[in-house]
């Protein structure tokens, strides 16, 4: 294949990311860190951002990996003459002094150089660093060669290419953007693997950049032509760290188009203390607010439509960075976001009935420490009979949530339990999201294993199991899917496929961007894939149907010993109503454990869009 010059310049390329929603918000991130102890590190082809007052000094230190011409890019609103710029070596020697200009091409060798900007008036410094360098191959089994800051052109291509993207290791979080861009009447689809699996796509008439967190990692990328072939271009960014918000302090921002996310970070300052997220729109433009101790961990949801604003609460599970997520499907909005910290959440102890009360619309958190392995854990909640409280057990680690029981009911009898195979500490919320001001007495006991069952865990001794059932050592497990793929979604963040997973977060039902829909209603037959972390053999399936439940025909899960699907529930789709429907049939038994579920929608049999909120796999642990 013959190299192209580059289709649009790099700094093009950079006024394109950022209207497409890519660039990190406006807020100053490094504006507090200008006491420098030395030079930030900063990564090739990561976008870097600062507030400097006249006089002022930044200064990065950027590792190149080969010898090339460079090209720095200033992406900042104002004039890149208010910046004087200094590009020094390892050992000293100037490259490049001079004021800073929109594009900058330098040739370096391989090796660190040192970039100091000085500020000839208070001004607001944004740039990157790239190359046009990489390669991609039409032979997967040598594929090429793809890294962070890397741009590749080619031309005429008529089958598949394929390339390794290395990601340099980061201190923080990154969204890469891999932008993928042919010439006027080219299509082309685009994959994109990690190491663990994880799964990226697009094509490029929907839409030209994939998108994923990472703090570094090697991942596999397949570009093949759809329709024309007669151009190609990849290009990979780094977003940089998210910006700042201060507890306390209202920020504004702006999406620009539908589908655009901004994304923030903030401190926690101790374990169980209460996180409220404030956030709304202006114009009556709809608002999403998901929040997680990762950017693309997202646990806890709310929904904003018209004038309110929408609240987001949860009891932070440890103290510690997190990340906020602001999303809209209207045709851009103008936003404000307020995060708050409030009290910690105070003990609850086991066996000791505990009175409490709720604000209307608010929660109250408990701290629940199990200190004995192997134990079942249950909570009881009762609060006033014309009220409707809920009730939610959950436990992290390092973050992430590994086990949780949740309890919707109408009413404010609720009971939530799971089992506990290591010791630690539990986080119980009593939610007034639907109910008023309210009093409530809430149990917490546990039980052990051995005690329900005997033994060390086995049958009793004087009854022999049938030769059909498990063996003793295996455990009942419910999980929710971790990852999913859909035929079709309706957009890529709003009622994609990822909305299937987790626990279920579109409580009311209806027609919400927190679950799963496809592309257009009533037009075909759609199927959904769904992940889970632990292989199990299926005993029992929960499906949340949040929107005109009843269309789903087919329940196949995926035997891994023969890379097949096999059928465990057939049925008719008939019409559910419109409201929230728990879907739980009787599965076929299976002999094999699996990790993946298929469901088949005849979106055609049940009219209107047949959203699906999330799914819990129960199964035999072998």
């Amino acid at each position: 294949m013959k190299a192209l010059h580059i289709r649009p310049s790099l700094g093009q390329l950079v006024v394109l990311l950022g209207l497409l929603g890519f660039l990190w918000p406006v807020p100053a991130l490094y504006a507090a860190a200008l006491a420098q102890d030395g030079p930030r590190p900063l990564l090739l082809g990561e976008f870097a951002q600062a507030s400097l007052d006249e006089g002022q000094s930044m200064e990065f230190s950027l590792a190149v990996p080969i010898d090339g011409t460079y090209t720095v890019v200033y992406m900042g609103e104002g004039d890149p003459a208010d910046f004087d710029l200094v590009i020094a070596a390892a050992d000293g020697s100037e490259l490049y002094r001079d004021a800073m200009q929109g594009e900058i091409l330098i040739d370096l060798n391989a090796e660190e150089y040192v970039l100091t900007f000085t500020a000839q008036a208070k001004a607001e410094l944004a740039f990157v660093v790239g190359i046009e360098a990489g390669s991609m191959e039409e032979d997967s089994d040598e594929p090429g060669e793809l890294f962070n800051g890397a741009v590749f052109v080619t031309s005429d291509v008529g089958n598949p290419l394929y390339a390794t993207l290395t990601i340099e290791e980061s201190a923080y979080p990154q969204q890469v953007s891999l932008l993928v861009q042919g010439g006027d009447d080219d299509v082309y689809s685009v994959e994109v693997y990690s190491e663990d699996l994880d799964y990226w796509s697009t094509s490029t008439d929907q839409a030209e950049i994939v998108q994923f967190t990472t703090r570094g990692g090697t991942y596999d990328v397949t570009v093949t032509p759809t329709e024309g072939g007669s151009e190609l271009q990849v290009s990979v960014f780094l977003s940089g760290p998210a910006p700042v918000l201060e507890l306390g302090v209202e920020t504004r921002g702006e999406l620009v188009q539908a589908s655009d996310s901004d994304i923030y970070q903030f401190e926690v300052s101790e374990a169980g203390a209460s996180v409220t997220i404030q956030a709304g729109a202006e114009e009556e433009a709809d608002l999403s607010v998901a929040a997680g101790t990762q950017p693309d961990s997202e646990m806890w949801y709310e929904y904003s439509a018209g004038d309110e604003a929408a609240v987001l609460q949860f009891i932070a599970p440890q103290a510690g960075t997190y990340y906020v997520r602001l999303t809209t499907s209207s045709e851009g909005a103008a936003y404000s976001v307020l995060v708050e910290q409030g009290e910690v959440a105070s003990a609850l102890e086991l066996d000791t009935a505990v009175s409490g009360s709720v604000g209307a619309g608010e929660q109250a958190g408990y701290l629940l420490e199990v200190t004995e392995p192997e134990q079942f854990v249950i909570v009881v909640l009762a609060g006033p009979a014309d009220e409707d409280l809920d009730l939610t057990l959950a436990q992290y680690v390092e973050g992430e949530q590994t086990a949780s029981d949740s309890s919707y009911a109408s009413g404010s009898r609720e009971v939530a339990a799971l089992f506990a195979a290591e010791p630690g500490v539990y986080i119980v919320t009593v939610d007034a999201s639907y109910a008023d001001d309210s009093d409530f007495t809430i149990l917490a006991s546990t039980g052990a294993l051995t005690d329900l069952i005997g033994g060390e865990g086995t049958a009793p001794a004087e009854e022999e199991p049938a030769a059909e059932e498990p063996a003793a050592d295996m455990g009942l497990t419910e999980q929710w899917a971790t990852s999913a793929e859909a035929s079709s979604a309706y957009g890529d963040t709003n009622w994609s496929a990822q909305q299937a997973t987790g626990e279920p977060d579109t409580l009311d039902g209806g027609d919400t961007p927190t679950a799963w829909a496809a592309a257009s209603a009533d037009s075909e037959v759609e199927s959904l894939v769904l992940a889970f972390d632990v292989p199990v053999i299926p005993a029992g399936i929960e499906i949340y149907e949040s929107y005109n439940p009843g269309a789903i025909v087919l329940i196949e899960v995926l035997d891994p010993n023969t890379d097949e699907w096999v059928v465990v529930w057939e049925g008719t789709a008939d019409t559910a109503g419109e409201n929230v429907a728990i879907f739980s049939p009787a599965l076929t038994s299976v002999e094999f454990a699996t990790n993946q579920v298929r469901l088949t929608i005849d979106e055609p049999a049940v009219p209107g869009w047949n959203e699906i909120d999330a799914v819990k796999l129960i199964g035999i642990v072998e």
